[in-house]
């Protein structure tokens, strides 16, 4: 079942835990960074979580010392878990151009500035470019022009968006910048825009979409090959 506007509870405990891959980390984080609400839920989990722990340790069966390596030891797990983004904006905001329009990136994709994104143009102006891959997804960024639509289609796996720039509707709800989104395997939508500006979106897709008419409805794998590609 999609989940709309913000990351539910049981991704940000993946989140505070460290158990999500690097480029989802990356959109949680993004979000957590810019809405309020979800960061006290965040802060909230992972004091929780801190106070578990210290009530799992049974004192009298184990040392101080022991204590305090078991602690390290998961701090440790939980540090390198989360993504690691250096800022390397240091001469202005972080940016991402796409033909004629310049977008500014939040702290969290500053890494971006250093890469070489490879659009690929669909639609009247639309593009789609991969950031990174891993083995269990990769991240995009899409951007759909004005009143562009993205055909109806399912997913191999989950995706989740974060809005960067402009807003976009789906099934009959806008989602704006600074919303999050979770779509299922089994969920389909139709993404389209009508700001005026175009709409920047940051995804996080775990496998293939499955696109169920038109044109693209055939070449489903080729396509999805195509994306990739560098």
């Amino acid at each position: 079942m999609k989940k709309l506007y913000h990351p539910d509870i049981e991704l940000i405990k993946k989140y505070e835990s460290g158990e999500l891959e690097a480029g989802l980390g990356l959109l949680v984080k993004t979000h957590l960074n810019n809405c309020e609400a979800c960061r006290v839920r965040a802060e909230s989990e992972l004091e929780r979580q801190a106070s578990d722990f210290f009530h799992s340790i049974d004192t009298t069966q184990t040392s101080l010392d022991e204590s305090d390596d078991i602690f390290n030891s998961i701090f440790e797990k939980v540090e390198g878990a989360q993504p690691k983004v250096e800022r390397n904006n240091i001469n202005g905001p972080a940016t991402l151009k796409f033909h004629d329009k310049t977008f500014l990136l939040p702290d969290t994709l500053s890494f971006v500035s250093d890469k070489d994104i490879s659009w690929k143009e669909f639609g009247e102006n639309s593009a789609v470019a991969q950031v990174t891959s891993g083995k269990a997804g990769g991240l995009f960024f899409i951007y759909l022009g004005p009143g562009e639509t993205i055909p109806k289609h399912g997913h191999h796996g989950r995706e989740y968006s974060y809005v960067l720039d402009g807003y976009y509707s789906s099934d009959g709800h806008r989602l704006d910048t600074g919303d999050f989104s979770t779509f299922e395997e089994s969920d389909t939508h139709e993404p389209s825009t009508t700001s005026e500006d175009g709409c920047l979106v940051i995804s996080w897709v775990e496998n293939r979409l499955n696109f169920l008419h038109g044109i693209f409805a055939p070449l489903n794998r080729l396509l999805w090959w195509y994306l990739k590609r560098s």
